[in-house]
Order: structure tokens, then C-alpha cells, then sequence
């Protein structure tokens, strides 16, 4: 049995994540301002970690941030990127003082990294792209770069669209789809790279199992345009995808949002994933929409 301290476990990623972790026998040690016994404290705004109950964790996942969904305002950028920054500057301050550190460290990031791409086919190895997000993805990895060392193993986990019916982007998409209200975002060529939340949490475990390092892509083979993703939702459904929301709307609604999320295009493959041989269990978007949308299915 494994010590995992987590940081966001509660939040979509980290609640489903615990739960595997309890299943295969590890002992999940939540990091948060209000733990619960056996948690590590910490408050982002005091700049405060009680370090010493990190002493001995054999693995840690660090996942919180503030969620990017919304308008972003001057105010929401500012936590968007405080909270993931400072956030991690704050752990691996802590990690790196640490007697004995834990042997891996997977830190969360995400596809926005590389930017507004178009058609470019992007790797690990691709240069970072520009924009805020971009910004954000790169300085959030620098902050955790101090972990890395003989001791211990980095990770920074790349993720792209998360899909599952429970939240997030998809369950957003299948409310307005079931009232006939779906429909493609802008001209809906823009790569949109996903993977459901059952892959992202068995990548996890992997990358924490693995010794392969530094940044690898949590998004599934079958990166598809936006327009492909909302047919095969909307097939998936028996509903309508006739009602696009053209890219003028969605700025005048969402603002810089639009531009940075919904309409930005990312082609990215899984290099990292597969060359270290992980196996997805949905990788292509119909087979993973028609596992999603099973009554059987259970909830996570």
C-alpha cells in the first residue's frame, strides 16, 4: 500500500481518482484548507503547508486550480492563474524540503500549453503556444520544476477535454443536445483532443506506475474537429446538431473565453501515453460517446 497525498480531490478528476486509488489499496492523504483527518492543511492565501505531513507520502497528485469555465474577467484570470501558480509553488516548496520526498510527483497542466494551433500536429516535444492559456500552462510547469530531482520522479500531466456525462465540458454539451440545442462552436473546425474521465484517471495511475517523465498528453487517439464531436453526440442522442453558435455570438458572450477554450484548435496526440504502453479503453469518440451514454454505465 501506497501513501498518495492529493491535492483538488474533490473536485471532477480528483474525486474519481481517489476512488481508484482506495480500490487498488492505496491510502489517498487529500491535501485541502479543511482536510479531513490524516490530511495535509494548506491555505493558498496565507501561503501556509503543514510540510511535515508530507514527511513520508510515497507519491503525491496535484490537481487543484481554480476552474476556468466562465467569463474571464481581469478578476477570474487572476485566479485562474494564482491558483495554479502560486499553488504549485507552494507545494514543491514544501516537497523539496522534505527528510525523505515521494518518489513520484504527477502535477497537473493542460493542452492549452500549446495554443491556438489549427492544423498543426502536436507532440511533447512541440514548442508552447502564446495566449493565456499558453501562459498560464508554462509558468504553472516552471513552478513545479524545482520537484524534479534523483529522488524524485516529474510528471506534468497535459490534459485535454475530459469527457464524462457527470460535468464538465460533455455534460454541459449533452444538456443543450437533448433539447435540440446542440450544434457546432464557430466554423467547428478547430481541433478539439479528449479523453473520457475513465481514461484520464487510468493514465494517472499509470503515470504514477511508469517511470517515464516530464510532460506527457492525457488526451485520447482520436483527436476529432469540433463539428465531428458534436455529430457524433448529437447521432449518439437521435437529436438535431443543426444550431451553430457562430463565433461572433460566443466572443460578444464569453469574451476572451471563446477565443481561449472553445474556439482555439489543439491537434494533439498522445506520444508520451502510448509509447510507454498505455492502453485506452475508449480511444476513438464514437465508441467512447456510446460507452458514456450507456444506461449501465456507472456513475463515477
Amino acid at each position: 500500500m501506497r501513501r498518495v497525498a492529493v491535492t483538488g480531490a474533490s473536485g471532477l478528476i480528483g474525486t474519481a481518482l481517489t476512488a481508484a486509488l482506495e480500490k487498488r489499496g492505496d491510502r489517498v492523504v487529500p491535501i485541502g484548507r479543511h482536510p479531513p483527518d490524516g490530511g495535509v492543511a494548506w491555505d493558498l492565501a496565507a501561503r501556509r503547508i503543514d510540510g511535515a505531513a508530507l514527511e513520508g507520502v510515497d507519491a503525491v497528485v496535484h490537481l487543484a486550480g481554480e476552474r476556468i469555465d466562465g467569463r474571464w474577467t481581469a478578476t477570474k484570470k487572476r485566479r485562474i492563474l494564482d491558483s495554479r501558480v502560486e499553488g504549485t509553488e507552494l507545494l514543491a516548496g514544501a516537497l523539496v524540503g522534505l527528510g525523505r520526498p515521494p518518489g513520484v510527483v504527477v502535477s497537473a497542466s493542460a493542452i492549452g500549453f500549446y495554443g491556438d494551433r489549427g492544423d498543426e500536429e502536436l507532440a511533447e516535444d512541440s514548442l508552447p503556444g502564446t495566449g493565456f492559456l499558453a501562459e498560464v500552462c508554462q509558468r504553472w510547469e516552471a513552478a513545479a520544476a524545482p520537484i524534479a530531482s534523483p529522488d524524485t520522479r516529474l510528471v506534468l500531466a497535459r490534459t485535454g477535454i475530459v469527457c464524462t456525462p457527470d460535468g464538465g465540458a460533455l455534460g454541459r454539451m449533452l444538456a443543450l443536445t437533448r433539447l435540440g440545442l446542440g450544434g457546432r462552436l464557430g466554423n467547428g473546425r478547430q481541433w478539439w483532443s479528449w479523453i473520457t474521465l475513465e481514461d484520464e484517471v487510468r493514465a494517472l495511475l499509470h503515470l504514477l506506475d511508469t517511470p517515464v517523465a516530464g510532460p506527457v498528453n492525457l488526451v485520447a487517439p482520436g483527436t476529432c474537429r469540433n463539428a465531428e464531436f458534436v455529430r457524433a453526440l448529437a447521432r449518439a442522442l437521435r437529436r438535431p446538431a443543426v444550431l451553430p453558435a457562430p463565433a461572433l455570438a460566443l466572443r460578444a458572450v464569453l469574451g476572451e473565453m471563446a477565443n481561449g477554450l472553445l474556439l482555439a484548435s489543439a491537434r494533439v496526440r498522445p506520444a508520451g501515453l502510448e509509447d510507454s504502453g498505455f492502453e485506452f479503453r475508449s480511444p476513438d469518440l464514437a465508441s467512447a460517446i456510446a460507452e458514456l451514454l450507456s444506461p449501465g454505465r456507472p456513475r463515477s
